[in-house]
């Protein structure tokens, strides 16, 4: 794990496997496509990785107004994650809040894009569609995604945190489903790909939570 820097006494780190990774991916791409190409590559992943970590610090700022510190942000091959220093607040009004404050910050940053990529300032409507997107993904009601937190949230004012948890876990287990199914529909590899990586993540995870939960049912 390294730290790349810190934000407002946050450490932003990425991990080693996806530093060699992005090494590796930009290492071909100059070798494929020239220096001139790859300039462009590094300023697209240059703003991918602006935008997955603002996502996570509007979670960490989110966090720190309910009283939680964050211990750092990681990025990942598969995005990133903010781990926030709490302890039992699943359901909570506070887990709804801070899992809605990172598609909000995306969603605020496409909004402030829109006047620049109207007049085609460069990279500009990139940078909007790009964090539309992952506001949008984000949003995807399917744990541990934040819609899938915030459907928790929701539900564990009805059925309390136990059974709402599991509730979501089946609900994210028929997306998951969904989300490899559309991806191989798709037809493109890339597509069909990260859509089979996604869902056996979300598939994974909510196994791992919806266990967790159950024990705690049946204590």
């Amino acid at each position: 794990m390294r730290e790349l820097t810190k934000f407002k006494n946050i450490p932003i780190m990425i991990g080693s496997n996806t530093l060699r990774l992005l090494l590796i991916a930009v290492g071909l791409f100059l070798v494929f496509n020239g220096l001139v190409a790859t300039i462009s590559f590094l300023i697209l992943i240059s703003l991918i990785l602006f935008s997955i970590v603002a996502h996570e610090l509007g979670h960490a700022f989110c966090a720190r107004a309910f009283g939680y510190d964050t211990k750092r942000v990681v990025i990942t091959p598969l995005g990133g994650y903010a781990q926030i220093n709490v302890e039992d607040f699943e359901g909570t009004e506070a887990e709804y809040y801070i899992s809605a404050a990172g598609p909000f910050v995306n969603f605020a940053i496409a909004g402030m894009l829109i006047p620049f990529a109207f007049f085609s300032v460069e990279h500009t409507r990139y940078l909007m569609m790009l964090n539309a997107a992952i506001a949008l993904f984000n949003l995807i009601p399917a744990y541990p995604l934040d819609g899938g937190r915030m459907l928790r949230c929701l539900l564990t004012k009805k059925f309390g945190v136990v059974d709402g948890t599991i509730i979501s876990c089946k609900v994210s287990y028929v997306l998951s489903l969904f989300i490899v199914a559309l991806g191989l529909y798709s037809g493109s590899l890339i597509i069909g790909f990260l859509a089979v990586i996604t869902g056996a993540y979300i598939y994974l995870h909510c196994r791992s939570e919806e266990k967790r939960f159950e024990e705690r049912k049946w204590k």
